[in-house]
């Protein structure tokens, strides 16, 4: 069977997608809601001494980390289903969600759009976080956790930047230019908040819990996030296409790590379709992705019947 092209190909991905679109996403804000929950909940049981510190850490990594899934969901407006008198839902998720992970919203929702429409092409604005090997993501979030709360003293005296390496003060021009003005502007009074926190709370007796509970947590959740969500999906970041940006890529227990995201080439085909919703979409498309010459990768690839075609 020739594979479908042109319209014909549109409409028949339409009917496939069409049931796993449209409903309120319950399970984001049920997401958010325990992520929320469990965090303030280990800062409580850390402050009354019921938790050791090396045991709060890496779960408040746990918690914080999750964060990002709702709040990736609420630039896509899969919380109120597109509904526009819902977009406060998503709104107000991303914001709590992304404030938690030291990341606007808005600014992220700009960036991340233009990850969408510009994938893998020299004007990504992700190319620059997640291209290169995992231990350059390690470097990245060790440089941006010391960085980050510079920002604002680098904003208001300039001639501080001078202090920095030549090689990191082009790179963090470059992303700059990617992010665009908006997401700079947008950026600002969120790293501006976060520095306030870091620095009454430590100044109120509080620096264990905005350090250690949470500004740490949400780097090396950003370091987890980073590598499964930017540059596994995607590596090795070469190609461009419809089919072949980034791909289907499984192994054993990939869906509960990667929340669904290990068929990221279907997020990025049909965004409006919920993380949790995925896999169930891939079993249905698998055949059709395969025709149209998809990267179907790792586990997946064992499970087709029509051996993917040449890109």
């Amino acid at each position: 069977m020739e594979p479908r092209t042109g319209t014909d190909r549109l409409l028949y991905e339409r009917s496939l997608v069409e049931p796993y679109v449209g409903s309120i996403g319950w399970r984001s804000i049920f997401n958010i809601t325990w992520c929320v929950l469990g965090w303030t909940s280990i800062v409580v049981l850390r402050a009354a001494g019921l938790i050791p510190l090396w045991a709060a850490i890496p779960l408040a990594v746990v918690c914080l980390q999750a964060c990002y899934m709702p709040m990736h969901e609420s630039v896509h407006k899969t919380l109120s289903a597109g509904r526009p008198a819902l977009r406060w839902v998503d709104r107000s998720v991303g914001a709590l969600a992304g404030w938690l992970l030291c990341e606007s919203f808005i600014a992220h929702r700009i960036t991340h759009l233009k990850h969408h429409t510009q994938t893998n092409d020299e004007t990504d604005p992700d190319l620059l976080n997640s291209k290169g090997s995992p231990r350059d993501l390690v470097f990245r979030v060790i440089v941006g956790l010391i960085l980050y709360p510079l920002g604002p003293l680098f904003a208001a005296v300039p001639l501080l930047r001078r202090l920095l390496p030549r090689g990191l003060a082009s790179r963090l021009a470059q992303m700059a230019q990617l992010r665009g003005p908006e997401a700079g502007t947008a950026a600002k009074p969120v790293v501006l908040s976060h520095l306030a926190v870091l620095i009454v709370g430590s100044a109120l007796g509080y620096a264990e819990t905005v350090w250690l509970l949470w500004y740490l947590p949400a780097w090396i959740g950003r370091f987890w996030l980073s590598l499964v969500f930017g540059w596994l999906p995607h590596h090795p970041h070469s190609e461009t296409g419809r089919y072949r940006d980034t791909r289907i890529f499984t192994f054993i227990g990939s869906t509960f790590l990667i929340r669904g995201h290990d068929h990221h080439l279907l997020h990025h085909l049909f965004p409006v379709v919920p993380h949790y919703r995925l896999r169930a979409l891939w079993v249905d498309m698998r055949g059709h992705l395969a025709e149209q010459g998809a990267r179907i990768e790792g586990r997946a690839a064992t499970t087709l019947t029509t051996t993917p075609t040449s890109p």
